[in-house]
């Protein structure tokens, strides 16, 4: 049991900045990987339901009841009603979502024919940008490509729409009154909890690749060290005047076509510094990646404030669309930390590089933590389970794994204050 006897009774939950928070009555509770509670805003609201997050230390919930949209900024613990209710439909906004590709909320709504609404991060302004025949829609997720799903009641299904909502596919049915969905892109995984009383479980619908493949583990990313700067550049958009320049290596035997990286950024960025929008979803950086190849990944920033000197800024890089002919397509990910270093506009930059060896595993596994100063790793199994729990006393462990069955598992790495920092997979044969 992680956190029990919370009262008023959660609904909605989202992990943000290593947290868990939760939408309980009126009120927003969040909680540290400990179980200890850290957050307790009372918004006022009739009926909190739906909660995201940004980059920028906010979170946003719905009040299902009185129409609502709050924003609450987690570091002043201050609030207000983001979204009016003269702004929404007749529907009851339920699940919400960051779509961080287009800096917008998506919300779902609670009636029939329910349609489905963008929410403009930049001035709260609400648009329909799909009607469909579905009714009693709960959850909203999305996967590492920039598909969403959609649970709802009426159908008792989970829909998937692209990324623009031009059409929708039934991929989950026979369900139990699927509420509020998870969608892990580690493992192309969806979570959907039935809610219905006489269900009450967890289901996990795969939608990861038929074969196995590794080249995902053969496309590490080279962050080198004067990877950003300030000030006027030739590569800057228009209206930006930062830019996090990254560049990155095809060490595989492989050719991509179209690659698409995204900078996805874990802790609150500066004061009075913003993702450029056309920045913050997976963007396009080479029409063709060979082996061997470096090529350059930028994301663009707007700062109306001087940035501290030494501010860390924690990200992870992702990277999709890799789908050589002989592979499917896969994604890759790794966690960095930057810390500026000013005023000579460069950066040390920190390669998290906590990798398991050997990967396939038999019956022990080494973990290099070098770079972060990790406290505790904890095992998970393919359905997100977690199997044990150990203590990183030196940067350099091994551990047994002889009662593991075989299979595919993942290893959480968390600091000193229990934070979540990255996960890494391996296989035990």
């Amino acid at each position: 049991m992680f956190v029990n006897n919370v009262s008023p009774s959660p609904y909605g939950l989202e992990m943000a900045w290593g947290n868990l928070y939760a939408c309980c009555g009126g009120k927003i509770y969040g909680y540290d990987m400990s179980g200890t509670q850290i957050f307790n805003v009372n918004l006022g609201a009739t009926f909190l339901n739906g909660i995201a997050h940004d980059n920028s230390g906010n979170l946003y919930a719905t009040d299902f009841s009185a129409k609502k949209i709050y924003r609450i900024n987690i570091n002043t613990s201050s609030y207000n009603v983001f979204v009016q209710t003269a702004q929404l439909p007749s529907n009851s906004p339920n699940g919400i979502i960051w779509d961080q590709g287009q800096n917008r909320l998506l919300v779902v709504t609670w009636s029939s024919n329910a349609p489905i609404l963008a929410v403009s991060v930049a001035d709260s302004s609400v648009t329909t940008i799909a009607s469909t025949s579905l009714s009693s829609c709960d959850g909203i997720a999305e996967d590492g490509a920039g598909n969403f799903y959609v649970s709802n009641w009426g159908s008792q299904s989970v829909v998937k729409f692209p990324n623009d909502f031009s059409t929708q596919t039934t991929v989950m049915t026979g369900l139990h009154n699927p509420a509020d969905i998870f969608y892990n892109i580690y493992t192309d995984t969806l979570a959907v909890p039935n809610s219905s009383t006489s269900s009450n479980t967890v289901v996990f619908q795969s939608f990861a690749p038929g074969t196995s493949i590794t080249v995902c583990n053969d496309v590490p990313l080279t962050l080198y060290p004067d990877s950003i700067s300030f000030g006027a550049s030739d590569g800057f958009v228009s209206g930006t005047d930062s830019m996090l320049y990254c560049v990155i290596k095809n060490t595989s035997n492989y050719s991509f076509a179209y690659p698409q990286a995204r900078f996805n950024f874990i802790d609150a960025l500066p004061a009075g510094t913003t993702v450029d929008a056309g920045s913050t979803g997976f963007i396009v950086f080479a029409s063709s990646w060979n082996p061997g190849e470096e090529r350059p990944v930028k994301c663009y920033f707007n700062s109306s404030a001087p940035i501290p000197d030494g501010y860390l800024m924690h990200f992870i890089m992702s990277v999709t669309n890799l789908a050589p002919s002989s592979v499917d397509t896969c994604a890759f990910s790794d966690t960095f930390l930057v810390v500026m270093d000013f005023p000579n506009a460069i950066c040390d930059c920190i390669d998290f590089s906590f990798n398991p060896f050997p990967n396939p595993a038999s019956d022990k596994i080494s973990i290099s933590s070098i770079g972060y100063d990790v406290s505790t790793i904890e095992f998970y199994d393919v359905l997100g389970r977690k199997i044990r729990t150990e203590k990183m006393n030196s940067q350099d462990e091994i551990f047994s794994i002889e009662d593991f069955s075989s299979g595919v598992y993942f290893i959480h790495a968390l600091n000193n204050e229990g934070k979540f920092i990255l996960s890494r997979k391996f296989v035990k044969q």
